[in-house]
């Protein structure tokens, strides 16, 4: 677009502008902050109001309407504090980032690490609770961490961004032709994480059922798990009263040991999906439930 190099220029001052209070406002009451501005959000934007609904509709259909309102409202609350703590935690370093978070089932990181040996493993998160943080987590208890992810469309938000994610020693590798690097760093030992929550273009998808519901889904996950015999280690970052953090890992998800065909791969992504929709139920006001998951 002709006007994208300005318009990126103004977004990004206007990243700069939010910024500088986040960080001189009390960690938690920046988080507060956050809540307040996601119940804007809930008032005036209509349209992913809209989608926050359908999408629950669709995979709690069991939940009452009024039940249903409330979760998506909690939504915009919690996607409000999300984007704020993310700006105020720039303030911490290793040593009071670690002593703000707790870390839930390690065990099975180390379980995961002695399965894949001498390869490395995969982490699969989702769009959930504070994922940014709880990549910090990982790379710095599991050693740097690969984390795959599409760059911002403003170059100067996208090199923000990259400097943030990437403060604590973990490394980005760009969606598109992210192949190689994967391959490249799963042989060396190192551990790469990807989200893998969202809806694909149906040409780089398979069709596997997320809450029941047909889903687009990337298979790459499932399909190099199978290929290399390497777990998928699945972890949440949870956001804590008093500005603190809690990363919960759960048991790797191993492959079985089969031919890569279309149908293990279904069936071993259907088995990541029920791990995620686990804990979607338990705490579904912290999912994105504002993406059109299920757009045909």
């Amino acid at each position: 677009m002709k006007d994208a190099p300005l318009r990126h220029r103004l977004e990004y001052a206007a990243y700069r502008a939010v910024r500088l209070p986040m960080r001189l406002l009390p960690h938690a009451v920046a988080r507060r902050l956050g809540r307040g501005l996601g119940a804007v959000g809930w008032v005036l934007d209509r349209r992913h109001r809209r989608i926050a609904l359908d999408n629950l509709a669709l995979a709690l259909p069991e939940l009452p309407a009024g039940e249903r309102r409330r979760v998506a409202r909690a939504c915009f609350h919690h996607f409000g504090a999300a984007l704020t703590d993310t700006l105020s935690v720039t303030r911490f370093d290793l040593v009071e980032l670690c002593r703000r978070t707790t870390i839930e089932g390690w065990h099975h990181v180390q379980a995961a690490q002695a399965a894949a040996a001498p390869r490395g493993f995969f982490v699969a998160t989702a769009h959930f609770g504070l994922w940014e943080v709880a990549a910090h987590a990982l790379g710095i208890y599991a050693g740097p961490t690969w984390v795959v992810g599409r760059p911002l469309d403003n170059p100067h938000l996208d090199r923000e961004l990259t400097r943030v994610r990437s403060r604590f020693g973990n490394r980005l590798l760009p969606k598109r032709g992210a192949l190689r690097g994967i391959l490249r760093a799963i042989e060396a030992g190192e551990v790469v994480a990807l989200l893998t929550d969202q809806r694909v273009q149906p040409r780089e998808a398979i069709d596997v059922p997320f809450f029941g519901v047909p889903a687009w889904t990337t298979p790459i996950l499932a399909r190099l798990s199978l290929r290399l015999q390497v777990p998928v280690v699945p972890g949440f970052g949870y956001p804590e009263p008093g500005g603190r953090y809690r990363f919960v890992v759960h048991p790797p998800v191993l492959p079985p040991v089969v031919e890569e065909s279309d149908e293990a791969v279904a069936a071993l992504t259907l088995r990541y999906h029920r791990v995620m929709e686990d804990v979607i139920r338990r705490d579904p006001e912290l999912w994105l439930w504002l993406h059109r998951r299920w757009k045909r």
